[in-house]
């Protein structure tokens, strides 16, 4: 490890004597022993570049991705249909190369396209306003949550089962140091019921935060759950897809104070998980109570439009105390992306993306229902894209047989919480699965389970 620090020796030792420390691998001592240092099975002594490149080709070479596999995994990551003007455009040198814009002079052309996202994702989410991004949706949940605690005072979340448990882990982690803590608001039949929030709302109480959809695919319901908090002086938050906003209620729609989202779905690929894109959107009362920045468009002193970093709410630009958050970038190449995915789309097609990816989740599900050995978890409750199964066989022995068939199933849940088991899988149909695909899938898994069954 030391090898790769440009510090010397005697610098190294000091910075571990501050610390209390006796190495460097003492940093990350909190973290699995089996994740760290791993070395690369390169065999003999030196190797040439060519060498080497060709090795590790040969190691990624063992992952499957889209292109190899027909994926019916979603999960947070999801694959959908990305025009190629997408990576065209935002490749050119002028976005490729450029960095968080920190300076009043950044370019125009740059600020305005920030500022253009800013506009879609608004509208996209239904609420008054965007910021330039954040680094991805977990995230961006996360501090709209420290805005709650900002403004309330108060130190108690609700969070909803069907949220992401893993961006409820990301929120505990943002909200410990704070003093916070998470309360959870149970799913029945997949939703949340407002007795249940209710029944969980004090003067503790800074927000509760819901999903659209949830982790789990199913649709909720939050009529009442605005007048409840708002009676309580709780702030409304929502965790939304913005794929699902194609069709389903936006967060503005249920007059949520402030709405966050994972951008991947906007013309990004999976790229392994990340990086990705965080969206953060507000009503107009939290303009300056949110993280990260805001470009504005004006005019300047010859009357011709002019756009600028109008808010950065960060301590770098203001007084430590006074700044919402230390989040320092954005970003800007991805919220590119997704702005030149929803221009080339359109409402129409945007829309059209979303309903196909409804009807084919529907045809995924009542194909695999109809089979010996599989249970589908709330059937009666409307769902999006994504539905939970219960099979008869382990699900992580069904997804590695599906693979060697050539399908990336749906997603194991064993060792999740809420609705986790090791028998249970979370499948996942976007508008780029074709009937014929989904006639496949749901023939392999039948295959499969009647396989195991006969022996």
């Amino acid at each position: 490890m030391a090898d790769f620090i440009p510090h010397t020796q005697s610098e190294t030792r000091e910075m571990l004597d501050v610390l209390g420390l006796s190495s460097l691998e003492d940093l990350v001592g909190a973290y699995p022993k089996a994740g760290l240092f791993p070395e690369l099975p390169l065999s003999g002594g030196g190797l040439t570049e060519r060498d080497v490149l060709s090795e590790m080709k040969r190691l990624a070479s063992k992952n499957a991705g889209a292109s190899s596999v027909v994926v019916f995994r979603g999960g947070g990551s999801y694959e959908h249909f990305i025009p190629e003007a997408v990576p065209a455009l935002i490749g050119r040198g002028e976005f490729l190369t450029s960095y968080t814009p920190y300076q009043p002079e950044a370019s125009q052309g740059l600020l305005q396209a920030i500022f253009e996202f800013q506009t879609a994702i608004s509208s996209v989410y239904g609420m008054d306003l965007s910021n330039a991004s954040l680094y991805d949706g977990a995230t961006a949940a996360a501090e709209a949550c420290l805005v709650a605690i900002r403004h309330t005072g108060r130190t108690v979340l609700l969070v909803s089962d069907g949220l992401d448990p893993s961006i409820s882990n990301v929120i505990k982690t943002y909200v410990e140091g704070l003093g916070g803590r998470l309360v959870t608001v149970p799913l029945v039949e997949g939703t949340t019921r407002l007795s249940d929030l209710e029944e969980r709302l004090d003067g503790n109480c800074a927000a509760f935060i819901g999903a659209i959809p949830t982790f789990w695919g199913t649709v909720e319901n939050f009529t009442g759950f605005r007048a409840a908090l708002e009676s309580r002086g709780a702030l409304f938050l929502l965790h939304a897809n913005p794929h699902s906003l194609s069709v389903l209620k936006s967060p503005g729609e249920w007059q949520a104070d402030l709405g966050t989202g994972e951008g991947q779905p906007l013309g990004i690929p999976m790229m392994a998980g990340g990086p990705y894109l965080g969206l953060l959107t507000a009503s107009r009362a939290f303009m300056r109570k949110i993280p990260g920045r805001l470009v504005g468009q004006t005019a300047d002193a010859e009357g011709r439009t002019a756009y600028v970093l109008t808010l950065q709410a960060r301590e770098q630009h203001i007084r430590r105390e006074k700044a919402n958050s230390n989040v320092c970038t954005n970003e800007t190449l991805l919220s590119l992306a997704a702005l030149a995915y929803l221009t080339l789309v359109g409402p129409q097609g945007f829309r059209e993306a979303g309903e196909t990816s409804h009807v084919n989740a529907a045809r995924l599900m009542k194909g695999l229902a109809g089979l010996p050995g599989v249970r589908i978890l709330f059937p009666r409750t409307p769902h999006f894209h994504e539905f939970v199964v219960e099979l008869s066989l382990p699900a992580r022995d069904v997804s590695r047989r599906l693979l060697e068939m050539g399908y990336l199933g749906g997603l194991p849940l064993e060792g999740w919480p809420v609705l986790g088991g090791s028998n249970r899988m979370l499948w996942c149909a976007t508008e780029v699965r074709t009937s014929d695909e989904i006639r496949g899938v749901v023939s392999a898994v039948g295959e499969i389970l009647s396989g195991r069954e006969a022996r």
